[in-house]
């Protein structure tokens, strides 16, 4: 928990929470399991320290000890707490049956995600082709401003709350396409708020494209974004297909959602 007192953030968390969250926060797509060796050093904490963290997790299910290797990883209690937060979110109910039917129309993977953090954070899928073997993972994060629905969210921020997410985040360019300095992203975003959606030219990997459009809650926030995503060439060859495709079934979810509103009408509004 921390308390903002102007420009200084004071921290009220205990600490005994923080080393909990350190530990937790160590396990990513990369490092799916590690040895309590591993663990310490990475969260400095000593032997007895750690093990009593350790312990009392794997008890209440925040993580599993693999009995073979030694190796600990992410508890089934996470998976319990995820469809909890799920549930609660109206644009991945009303997104799916947008995102399948993407998918089904134009052969392609489709994808629906949300900011978090300063990344794009994947929430939903609808997978034709999967090309690595985290596509179809919910919680995969991507830096936003590599990735068409990532624009497409930061586009309805004011550009001052844009700049202080990737200043506290950082940039992470994933590749020589990315954008990697405010003039540029602040130009990027004013057409993607202009024109409605966004698209990602390689930014995010070599080789692949993709164009997303927003979800619109019924106040006229954008509270997510649905893309589809092809090979450049396929990309360049069905821009057309592919843009009245995702435009049409990302609407229809945002009418879903209660706005009925012009489609897509991105509004700037103040970060919460």
């Amino acid at each position: 928990m921390s308390i903002v007192q102007g420009k200084k953030r004071v921290d009220f968390t205990p600490q005994t929470l923080k080393k909990a969250f350190r530990i937790l926060e160590l396990f990513t797509m990369e490092t799916a399991e590690l040895t309590a060796k591993e663990l310490g050093f990475l969260c400095h904490l000593n032997t007895s320290s750690l093990y009593r963290y350790l312990i009392i997790m794997e008890e209440n299910g925040y993580l599993f000890k693999n009995p073979e290797t030694g190796k600990y990883s992410l508890g089934l209690r996470f998976i319990e707490l995820g469809g909890v937060a799920m549930s609660r979110m109206d644009f991945r109910r009303h997104g799916q049956p947008a995102l399948d039917r993407i998918s089904s129309e134009l052969k392609m993977n489709a994808n629906m995600g949300l900011l978090y953090k300063g990344d794009l954070l994947h929430i939903a899928f609808s997978i034709w082709i999967s090309g690595e073997p985290n596509y179809s993972v919910i919680g995969r994060r991507s830096p936003a401003v590599c990735t068409a629905m990532g624009k497409v969210i930061l586009s309805s921020l004011e550009f001052s709350d844009v700049k202080d997410i990737i200043e506290r985040y950082g940039w992470h360019p994933r590749t020589k396409h990315s954008i990697n300095n405010f003039p540029d992203l602040e130009k990027e975003l004013l057409t993607t708020r202009q024109q409605g959606y966004a698209i990602d030219n390689e930014e995010s990997s070599e080789g692949s494209c993709c164009l997303a459009f927003p979800i619109i809650d019924r106040g006229g926030i954008v509270v997510a974004a649905i893309s589809a995503t092809t090979t450049k060439e396929r990309f360049s060859g069905e821009f057309k297909n592919i843009l009245k495709c995702v435009r049409k079934n990302s609407e229809e979810a945002t009418y879903r959602m209660g706005y009925y509103g012009k489609y897509p009408s991105i509004n700037v509004h103040k970060l919460m």
